[in-house]
């Protein structure tokens, strides 16, 4: 089968979909796909060097050009690259993989949509047009630029073969878009890295508080420093963190300047740290010598680093939103507050480092619980639904 992914992020970015898209590339090949990628490139990206750096063939669509001009270039490479495609998978719904799904919609080509999210909502939160959550925005009344946006992304999901989502949550979220349930398919995220042992967790932890020149617990969260993983709270609450923990952020993105304005203005330098954009192996060091991980997001669909942070040790107290309570049962994996509670975060801060045998013990069922969440499944769920979409029939 001729598989053709599309997705605005690709190494060299990092995040989320620049992790997925190569991984699920090579499984996809290894089954005797031929798989093609149509991946998008920071300004400055020589495309020459993606030839030898990948085991499929890979086209590049620069971020650097202006949106009118990207958006033509995706229509052209996805016309030399998917013209005879027997699927499209498309991951999430920015410029050029509207234009992919688009593009299938109209030459009537099986289309796979992977979201993790309502880009309307993210949408209206970057542009400070709402403060409310997730799911109060499915119906609010937000003016005119907001509803066309929104409606515009709900059209687009309804126009696909099959819609992946990572938890059951957002499977509800997609049909109120007026999405066909029979079109919705839940494939969970899964731990891509192994469950670190005790003797990894103390090597990372005497290594990273050496590094950092702090002798104190570390409280870790990893996020892209979006307005909606509410790093602003977190940074405010640190003052009612047990004395000497430091709240190390792993992350880079549009709210970074202003980040470090609220460290600097509140004189937490000595108690905050950002690190920026890290390597995965350096967030999985980070991940093993942290005393706890913190999550206090407004929306995840089913965190990938959530399941690290369980994989690494770390015991967890997340918001009790989206995926996350799919994952964590509070007081037995982990601890749920409600989002920008301060009382509540402080609270499960003060008892993940002041009560060495709930954390301990919540920490082992996380990490019995973590192995739930295995690549191969999720692999062979995609593979499955893609090969659903595109009417290819498994051998009885």
């Amino acid at each position: 089968m001729r598989i053709v992914i599309v997705s605005n992020l690709f190494p060299p970015d990092i995040g989320g979909p620049a992790t997925y898209v190569p991984r699920i590339a090579q499984e996809l090949q290894a089954r005797g796909h031929l798989v093609t990628v149509v991946g998008g490139s920071p300004p400055g990206h020589d495309p020459r060097t993606d030839r030898d750096a990948w085991p499929f063939s890979v086209h590049r669509v620069s971020r650097g050009l202006p949106l009118p001009i990207r958006l033509l270039v995706a229509l052209w490479v996805l016309l030399k690259t998917a013209w005879r495609a027997d699927c499209l998978y498309v991951q999430g719904l920015s410029g050029p993989e509207m234009v992919a799904v688009l593009f299938a919609w109209v030459l009537r080509r099986p289309v796979v949509l992977k979201t993790v999210g309502d880009n309307a909502w993210e949408y209206a939160i970057r542009l400070q047009l709402t403060d409310d959550g997730i799911v109060e925005f499915q119906t609010g009344s937000y003016g005119w630029q907001v509803s066309a946006v929104r409606a515009m992304v709900r059209w687009f999901a309804r126009r696909v073969t099959r819609l992946i989502v990572p938890s059951h949550f957002l499977g509800g979220l997609v049909q109120g878009w007026g999405v066909d349930r029979t079109s919705v398919r839940v494939v969970t995220n899964a731990l891509t890295t192994r469950v670190a042992s005790e003797a990894e967790r103390l090597q990372a932890r005497s290594t990273v508080k050496y590094e950092l020149g702090r002798s104190g617990p570390f409280i870790v969260t990893v996020a892209r420093l979006y307005p909606w993983k509410n790093l602003d709270v977190m940074i405010r609450l640190v003052p009612k963190f047990p004395p000497l923990a430091t709240l190390i952020i792993i992350g880079d993105g549009p709210e970074r300047k202003r980040l470090e304005m609220i460290i600097q203005r509140e004189g937490l330098s000595r108690r905050v740290v950002l690190t920026g954009g890290i390597s995965h192996a350096e967030t999985q060091r980070y991940l093993m010598a942290a005393d706890a991980f913190v999550l206090n997001t407004r929306y995840e669909g089913l965190s990938h680093v959530l399941l690290e942070a369980m994989g690494a040790g770390a015991p967890s107290a997340v918001s009790n939103v989206g995926g996350n309570p799919e994952v964590i049962r509070d007081e037995e994996n982990g601890l749920l507050f409600e989002v920008d509670d301060r009382t509540g975060i402080a609270h499960a801060m003060a008892r993940l480092l002041g009560d060495r045998e709930l954390s301990e013990r919540m920490r082992r069922q996380a990490s019995v619980d973590v192995k739930a969440y295995r690549w191969p499944v999720l692999v062979e769920q995609t593979a499955r639904t893609l090969e659903e979409a595109a009417g290819v029939r498994r051998p009885a």
